[in-house]
């Protein structure tokens, strides 16, 4: 087996940013060829012109636990993709947020050969959608007992995150010479007064009190010129939600105090566990044990792939090592705790999906 760090800097200088569509499969192919050597059973499957890797200790699409982390990355400067360490972190952009944790997984796969029945999926554009995830779920890919998804909150498990709705505000007005604002109807004006009466709906939110909708004014954008008064205005708004049932009331309501026209660029809905599952018992357990600390059940506000999983009827956690700076100009991972991790991995997938366990 390859050096889990070693492996981890040839990923990060691949630069497999989400939309560099061939640099995302570069890194997919050496994860491939990597653990293919090393005897996993490995699958690929073309979504969408991306690569994704499944690989298993056992030639199935359903082991006993499933694994998951997302090879893609966000956009970082030059030097980001030059990997480097210092005082036990390695800087690079992925190192924590996913390409570390995809390293993880696949050794884990490679040291439970024989041992237990676990899989992974590579997914490859979790920063943009996750549409590849959700493209394997619907290949038949998924679990027995339990999913873990590799890209989350360290020395904690989340159990829940929040549902994502990415709307469009559409105003309309009426054009006019900017000398003669009286005669026209400005849109701006109309969209910005539709967006002040929706803030309300949205209460502030404090650190430590955070499961609560939120809102942010992300994109807008009106008018051609300075001296016409515009016809038509757009913003784009994102909401994390946190209740599944609430979707449709809260897009009406949207539209009943804004007066504007709303429509659905992206979503997906919240993914929320009980916290006395018995799978994740079993997990704080053995997380308690490795990393040698108490193990928080959270809910997070990001997400992840995770809400692609929701729909298998599995239990599905959320785990990460500690990382800093994640999409930030000096993202890092720390190199001991990754390492940590790995064992952690590694022995959990024997306790729950072992020989007799499977």
């Amino acid at each position: 087996m390859k050096d889990s760090i070693a492996l981890l800097e040839e990923l990060i200088a691949l630069r497999p940013v989400s939309a560099d569509i061939p640099a995302v499969n570069r890194a997919t192919d050496l994860l491939h060829a990597y653990l293919a050597a090393g005897g996993a059973h490995c699958r690929i499957e073309d979504c969408g012109g991306r690569r994704v890797l499944y690989a298993a200790t056992t030639d199935t699409k359903t082991p006993a636990l499933l694994l998951n982390a997302h090879v893609d990355v966000v956009p970082a400067a030059d030097q980001q993709f030059t990997p480097r360490e210092v005082d036990g972190w390695l800087h690079g952009r992925g190192g924590a947020d996913c390409l570390g944790h995809a390293v993880i997984c696949a050794q884990t796969i490679l040291r439970n050969l024989g041992k237990a029945s676990v899989g992974a999926i590579f997914s490859a554009d979790e920063e943009i959608g996750g549409s590849t995830t959700r493209d394997m779920v619907q290949r038949g890919y998924g679990a027995a007992r339990l999913i873990l998804v590799v890209d989350g909150a360290s020395r904690a498990i989340a159990v829940a995150q929040k549902g994502i709705l990415t709307l469009t505000l559409t105003a309309t007005g009426k054009p006019a010479h900017s000398s003669t604002p009286w005669l026209g109807d400005n849109a701006i004006d109309r969209l910005l007064d539709g967006y002040q009466n929706i803030r309300h709906i949205f209460p502030a939110v404090r650190p430590g009190d955070e499961w609560h909708n939120t809102l942010v004014a992300a994109c807008i954008e009106g008018g051609t010129a300075h001296n016409r008064v515009p016809d038509e205005a757009r913003m784009t708004i994102n909401i994390r939600y946190t209740d599944p049932n609430e979707r449709d009331s809260l897009i009406e309501r949207l539209r009943e105090q804004s007066g504007l026209t709303v429509d659905v660029l992206m979503e997906c809905p919240p993914v929320v566990f009980p916290e006395n599952t018995p799978a994740f018992a079993e997990l704080a357990a053995c997380m308690k044990q490795e990393l040698g600390c108490n193990i928080a059940f959270k809910r997070m506000n990001g997400a992840t792939d995770a809400r692609h999983f929701a729909v298998l009827g599995v239990p599905v956690a959320i785990v990460g090592a500690p990382g800093r700076d994640i999409h930030g100009n000096d993202e890092a991972v720390d190199i001991a705790a990754l390492r940590q991790y790995e064992e952690l991995l590694t022995v959990y997938a024997r306790q729950v999906a072992g020989a007799s366990q499977a």
